[in-house]
């Protein structure tokens, strides 16, 4: 501007060497006021504005305050209030400098005064805004888009220093949430992508931190958005368009900045590729600590987001399972990638790569070998050409469950109508009988054990079906209600500890029978009243299917029959089945010295599937044997109390009765007593929580696997 009228006005420098220095013209043109802040354009005058109206002259009237105007019927002030004027950075900036369309030469000079153009003196902002959200709002005529007052005031223009600018870096944020908050007219924009961002930002690390420690540090909206130069995050020149964020926020995190942008995720050349920037994870105005629960339960979801297939299969793992129930110790995907430095496996500095796999693993799993790295932490078992170990197991332990499900199952809708009448039969023959002599079926010891039996079995049943559905609601509720997976892991080790204590007693026991028996180990398996299946097992049962069918009558069958058989021998197969399996998870590292680690994944497989079959089994099959048949409906006593009246065991096993007769054991066996009511009603109270809890596992396994089980 100074160069166009120096063509005419060559003399400027010296006509107004009382009001510059005249090297400031070449040396910091921007410091000084150009020709126009006080000549105005196309109505050029002779007399300096700056000479001819002070401040004094303008205080005449707008020190008044009752001066005003009236607009759209409204009482507009025009007082100015000149100690404010003292108070402001604008304090040695007389009125006619911003205000330099008024005219001396007038009686009221102001009557041509408009709106002040703050760019004439910050050109540079004022560029900024011209071409900033702001601005072109305002250009289009949007009045409630922010100005220079809008955000700086008029008069009372205080340092961005002085805390009690609007300016100043805490109160930025009520500055800017007055027009972005909920409810504001700029708040229902549609052009705004986020309408509550006061809220969002006030709960968030970086508004926590301004706000209740008072750390000005802390990052607030001019430092991602800048001050003038606000762009919608779409614009390419937007200081928060996706790929300018990590540019951003490397302000504050430079470290963090340096990882990400030489890691997959920042190196990209190919602008068509839509990779994460850090509001991707962190979001925008509602980012959270790194180390509350809230970020910790979202970091998988949010890389699920893009890699939708990994995070499902991580999800059916160990670690997601943990996760899902809420434990946020698990490792998650920035415990094996980190969080910033991810580098494809093949580079040798990242943190998967088989020079720092070991190293990685072993800061969760501090005796992790080499081995144990072969875990396959983002394996299915669906997938046939690249897991066909996993997929193989899972197709032998579904043939294994679907074969005894559909074969116990028919043996017991079989059963229903025979039992059903043996009810009616059993109910009318003692009816009004009292019941005073019993034979003596099981032992102290034998009651002991099967308590035992009963909280392990119950203990491993509940927090393993709850690992095992982990992705349903009532898991999630359970393992709240029992005090986190944590605490559930721990019962389910205590449980198992307790399965391998009654088990070796058990053996134990058999041990000194077989001892005392003074039989060798083949004759006290093979006697006709071991529990190991005999020819008269296999008679039984094919007399019993005739039976069923009403083909024949029913057998006479002994001290066991070949379900209560299989139901003993479950024991031994789950015990070293999910047993050793159990091991094998619980002790990885160990196992992991002399086995690869994808045997830990086909564990896992085993030992989930194996558990649903003896919890599935126990809860239906073995329930109706026992409790749920007509005939024992709701409940059979005989395991807590060990007697059985003598009527009916002479009926339900006449084979054993005759033995016992024939060799005068049955005097050894047959007892007269009754059974206290309070002793029996406690029974049935324990009987019944049992039988409860598990027909209820049953509904709800019944329920995920129709519903929620992949």
């Amino acid at each position: 501007m100074a160069k166009t009228c120096t063509q005419c006005h060559s003399r400027i420098e010296d006509v107004h060497v009382k009001v510059i220095k005249g090297e400031k013209w070449r040396n910091d043109p921007s410091s000084i006021p150009t020709c126009t802040d006080c000549h105005i354009p196309h109505k050029a005058r002779k007399e300096s504005l700056l000479l001819s109206l002070s401040d004094r002259s303008c205080l005449l009237c707008h020190g008044n305050k009752e001066i005003h105007k009236e607009e759209d019927g409204q009482q507009v002030s025009l007082y100015v209030n000149k100690e404010k004027i003292k108070q402001s950075v604008h304090r040695e900036v007389p009125c006619v400098k911003c205000h330099s369309d008024v005219d001396a030469s007038l009686q009221r000079p102001c009557k041509t005064a408009g709106k002040v153009d703050c760019a004439s003196c910050h050109i540079d902002l004022g560029e900024q805004y011209k071409h900033s959200g702001h601005g072109i709002s305002r250009q289009k005529g949007l009045e409630e888009a922010p100005d220079c007052k809008t955000c700086h005031g008029t008069h009372l223009v205080l340092s961005a220093n002085d805390e009690n600018s609007p300016i100043f870096r805490s109160n930025i944020p009520r500055l800017c949430g007055d027009c972005h908050r909920a409810g504001s007219n700029i708040a229902a924009m549609d052009t705004l992508s986020q309408h509550n961002v006061l809220t969002d930002y006030s709960k968030s690390i970086h508004g926590q931190r301004l706000e209740k420690q008072g750390l000005l540090p802390a990052a607030i909206c001019s430092d991602c958005h800048t001050s003038h130069n606000i762009l919608n995050h779409k614009h390419p020149e937007s200081s928060v368009n996706p790929r300018n964020i990590p540019a951003t926020c490397s302000q504050c995190h430079l470290g963090i900045y340096k990882e990400f942008t030489n890691s997959i995720h920042g190196k990209s050349n190919d602008k068509n590729k839509n990779l994460p920037s850090c509001t991707t994870c962190h979001s925008s105005h509602t980012i959270q600590f790194v180390g509350k629960d809230k970020f910790m339960t979202e970091v998988t979801a949010q890389c699920g987001s893009c890699h939708k297939e990994l995070a499902e299969t991580y999800l059916e793992t160990m670690h997601g399972k943990t996760y899902k129930l809420g434990y946020l110790k698990a490792a998650k995907c920035s415990d094996c990638h980190t969080a910033h430095n991810i580098l494809p496996p093949d580079d040798p500095r990242s943190s998967l790569s088989i020079h720092n796999i070991t190293k990685t693993c072993m800061k969760c799993h501090e005796d992790a070998s080499a081995r144990f790295t072969g875990y396959l932490t983002h394996a299915t078992h669906h997938d046939r050409t690249k897991y066909p170990y996993l997929y193989y197991t899972y197709k032998a332990m579904t043939f294994l469950l679907i074969g005894v499900f559909s074969f116990f199952g028919l043996h017991t809708l079989l059963w229903l109508p025979r039992s059903i009448e043996n009810y009616r039969r059993r109910k009318k023959a003692h009816q009004g009988k009292k019941v005073n002599y019993y034979i003596k079926r099981f032992d102290l010891s034998h009651r002991i054990t099967h308590l035992f039996v009963i909280i392990s079995f119950l203990s491993l049943a509940v927090t393993g079906m709850m690992l095992k559905f982990s992705g349903m609601p009532w898991a999630k509720f359970l393992a709240d209600l029992i005090g986190g997976v944590e605490v559930a892991g721990t019962i389910h080790r205590i449980g198992a500890v307790i399965t391998f204590g009654y088990f070796l007693v058990h053996l134990y026991l058999i041990y000194k029978r077989m001892k005392a028996s003074g039989k060798n180990f083949w004759q006290f398996i093979t006697g006709p009243h071991s529990m190991m299946f005999n020819k008269k097992d296999v008679q039984d049962f094919i007399a019993t299917i005739k039976w069923f069918l009403w083909l024949g009558p029913r057998p006479k069958y002994g001290r066991w029959t070949y379900w209560e058989k299989f139901d003993y021998f479950a024991v031994f197969w789950g015990v070293a089945v999910i047993g050793l399996s159990g091991l094998m998870l619980w002790f990885p590292e160990f196992f992991t010295h002399f086995l690869p680690g994808w045997f830990i994944n086909v564990a896992g497989i085993i030992h989930s599937d194996e558990a649903l079959l003896a919890v599935g089994f126990i809860f239906t099959i073995h329930f109706f044997n026992t409790h749920l048949r007509p005939e024992s409906f709701p409940m059979d006593k005989v395991i807590f109390t060990g007697l059985v009246p003598v009527d009916e065991y002479k009926e339900d096993r006449p084979a054993e009765y005759e033995y016992l007769k024939s060799q005068d054991k049955l005097k050894k066996v047959v007892v007269k007593t009754s059974i206290d009511k309070r002793k029996e009603r406690f029974i049935f109270f324990m009987g019944m929580t049992f039988l409860t809890i598990g027909i209820t596992i049953i509904v709800l396994i019944i329920y995920s696997v129709l519903f929620g089980y992949k």
